[in-house]
């Protein structure tokens, strides 16, 4: 259920991200972490950006990696890195928003729109495991399409999830959203191991 990753040696490693969200939005919202009632930042540069891209398994490593090269140091990096952060923070409204059953905010809204109307890219046949799959593979011609995934991912909580398994841990120490796909739907913790008992 919960995954906590102590950075790759991608970029930057010792980071404490954790995938317990569902929707990769959701672990980016999660990015901003509750620790004793406040909120810490854990991108502190674009580095943290691609790096948790990279472990979201957001783009192929290698694209990442020429993209982190071209972008990641001076004014591009600190574009992606304000940009990321922004959108983080548009994401967080719309969460909460959903959570207290208010209307979502425009400007969330209007910030998925923008990022989604950028992809460019191709269109793959992949063998999985067990069958065939069609991809969509984003190219990354821009900064700003490094963030087009989570875009695509709050589009498709918008589209086509239940707002009511949208959730916050109930462990005010941790305040982490995700999302409920229990069958009953009484979750209440991001994750048993590290919450249930906090």
């Amino acid at each position: 259920m919960a995954r906590t990753i102590l950075g790759s040696n991608f970029t930057d490693p010792g980071k404490p991200f954790r995938f317990v969200g569902r929707y990769s939005f959701l672990d980016f919202i999660n990015t901003e972490a509750n620790e004793t009632g406040r909120r810490v930042n854990l991108l502190t540069d674009a580095s943290d950006v691609v790096n948790w891209l990279a472990l979201a398994k957001k783009f192929e490593r290698t694209k990442l990696k020429s993209a982190s090269e071209k972008w990641q140091t001076g004014k591009p990096g600190v574009c992606i890195w304000k940009d990321a952060l922004v959108l983080r923070t548009l994401l967080r409204r719309m969460a909460e928003a959903i959570v207290a059953d208010e209307p979502i905010p425009r400007a969330s809204v209007d910030a998925i729109n923008l990022l989604i109307a950028k992809p460019s890219g191709v269109t793959k046949v992949i063998k999985t495991p067990r069958k065939f799959e069609r991809r969509f593979e984003l190219e990354l011609n821009q900064p700003s399409q490094l963030l087009v995934p989570l875009a695509q991912s709050a589009a498709d909580l918008l589209c086509r999830g239940d707002f009511s398994r949208l959730k916050r841990c109930d462990n005010s120490k941790c305040a982490a959203f995700f999302y409920d796909t229990s069958k009953n739907r009484m979750r209440r913790w991001c994750s048993a191991a590290e919450c249930e008992t906090g």
